[in-house]
């Protein structure tokens, strides 16, 4: 392995330690973990040195996230993947930090505190995984696809989710997520020419 793969992967994992860590005894649906990171990859321009993503069968997609997730290289041991189970087929499974994980997450984390450009990542991380971990996959799918709408172009369940987008909607307006006008917008949008 070559030494840019090496940091890359490393870079890849820490991150992910970083989003998990956040909250620590809440497991994450896999679809949740990779567009709140690629919100991110959105928000802070150091993240597209070491990650990619392109739209695929459930909008923006990574397959590093999963490689990460999946087979660590360097955080062996640090959290565990369980598939989803049958009929499931929008989570595509769930993460969950381990004990050894949230250890290497309070040190990481507190090396990271002492790097200032680092800040705004690290207050980035705790905003999305607050915002958007209560939503169900098809509530955060239907934001996601608004919002980057080049990254529905290839998604299976776009359709699906447009289809249900005034319930959808509703259950947002209702929970105080998004307000009324952007409600309105969304039950109005031409997703399909």
């Amino acid at each position: 392995m070559s030494e840019e793969w090496e940091a890359k992967r490393e870079a890849q994992e820490r991150l992910i330690l970083l989003v998990l860590g956040v909250a620590p005894n809440q497991k994450i649906s896999m679809l949740h973990l990779e567009k709140e990171v690629f919100l991110l990859w959105n928000f802070h321009p150091m993240i597209k040195d070491f990650i990619n993503f392109v739209a695929y069968f459930r909008g923006p997609y990574s397959s590093e996230i999963i490689d990460v997730i999946k087979a660590p290289y360097y955080l062996t041991e640090c959290w565990e993947y369980h598939p989803p189970s049958k009929g499931d087929n929008l989570s595509g499974g769930f993460v969950t930090l381990t004990r050894k994980g949230l250890t290497e997450y309070k040190k990481y984390y507190s090396q990271m505190l002492e790097v200032k450009e680092l800040h705004s990542l690290l207050a980035g991380i705790k905003i999305v995984r607050t915002t958007y971990d209560d939503l169900s996959e098809e509530e955060l799918l239907l934001l996601v696809y608004d919002t980057y709408p080049s990254f529905r172009t290839r998604s299976t369940v776009a359709k699906e989710i447009f289809e249900k987008r005034d319930i959808i909607t509703d259950k947002l307006i209702k929970r105080g997520i998004i307000s009324e006008e952007k409600g309105e917008y969304l039950r109005n949008i031409a997703w399909y020419s």
